[in-house]
């Protein structure tokens, strides 16, 4: 049902026939992966169709997004606050997902809950930015992978030097710099064009296996709100010299299979590949069962959505 249910919303005039046994399900789907402020957002676009819920459905959301809204305002003043170090300090970044991809593409910085900040800056200034965070107050824990990682308090916050680990792909960092507009008013910090975000949050989803629906509405939502600048085949072109192809292509086969009439919206011609990702299937492992066609799925994002052998050698001893 829930699927149905997303899937009218992106319509001009959806049709929210169900009865109220219909809606106390699709709000336990939707607490299940976490979507209320998403999806309180999406209804609160659509101007008049939330007036026909069931009353009961509708403040459950309300109460959702006005628990993620005060989290993510905490979030917003502590990621404004590092923004202004790194502006001081003429540190270069760019900021990830995360409250500023909800203000941009769900038109609010409530309309997504984030658990951390992330923000993009180029290897070459990452010691310098550790250091800028540290006379903030925040203490540094490690280097892993394709990212630094500091706390404070219960505060996480992930310094990116690249888009992906390096030992996945051979992804080249440089488009998505060159690529960047300024971001309010800073000099030194900077904003994913939408094309180059639409290709990260693919590579993110892809790395999460997609499996939360929270995901999958982070696509539609780009494809809805920012489509026309989205350019497909230059998209494929960028994946192909990165090897990250199969990635992207996995990712917007389980997009467009779960929401068909985004053929209409924005037409995408690409042979599928099917990873064997089900709505079921996600659903049940995070209610704590998995069956053979959960494991069928981990399969291809552990070690068959790579485009070289080597990674999918790689891929037998270390986790993607």
């Amino acid at each position: 049902m829930l699927i149905s249910f997303l899937q009218e919303l992106y319509k001009p005039q959806p049709e929210l026939n169900m009865n109220e046994d219909d809606f106390i399900g699709i709000q336990a789907e939707i607490d299940l992966f976490g979507i209320s402020a998403q999806v309180y957002m999406l209804l609160k676009e659509e101007g008049e169709a939330y007036k026909h819920l069931p009353i009961a459905f509708w403040q459950h959301l309300v109460s959702g997004f006005t628990s993620t809204l005060q989290f993510n305002l905490y979030m917003k003043v502590q990621e404004e606050a590092i923004f202004r170090a790194f502006e001081r300090n003429r540190i270069h970044s760019m900021p990830l997902k995360g409250i500023q991809f909800a203000s941009r593409y769900f038109g609010h910085y409530g309309a997504r809950y984030t658990s951390d900040i992330d923000i993009y800056v180029p290897e070459p200034e990452l010691k310098r930015a550790i250091r800028c965070l540290e006379e903030e107050g925040f203490e540094f824990e490690v280097i892993k992978d394709h990212h630094a990682r500091l706390h404070k308090g219960d505060l996480t916050v992930e310094l990116h030097m690249t888009f992906d680990k390096q030992y996945w792909s051979r992804l080249d960092p440089a488009p998505f710099w060159e690529e960047s507009e300024r971001f309010q008013e800073y000099h030194y910090i900077r904003q994913m064009s939408t094309q180059q975000a639409f290709y990260f949050i693919c590579l993110h989803g892809a790395r999460h296996h997609m499996d939360n629906m929270r995901f999958i509405l982070d696509i539609v939502q780009m494809l809805y709100r920012s489509g026309a600048e989205i350019d497909f085949e230059a998209l494929f072109r960028q994946a192909k010299r990165d090897l990250t192809s199969r990635r992207i292509r996995t990712v917007l086969t389980i997009v467009y299979s779960q929401f068909p009439h985004l053929q209409e919206w924005k037409p995408l011609d690409m042979t599928y590949i099917d990873s064997g990702w089900r709505y079921d299937t996600i659903r049940s492992a995070i209610l704590g069962r998995k069956g053979v066609p959960y494991y069928r799925y981990k399969l291809h994002f552990k070690h068959l959505i790579f485009d070289s052998w080597k990674y999918v050698l790689q891929s037998i001893s270390k986790p993607y």
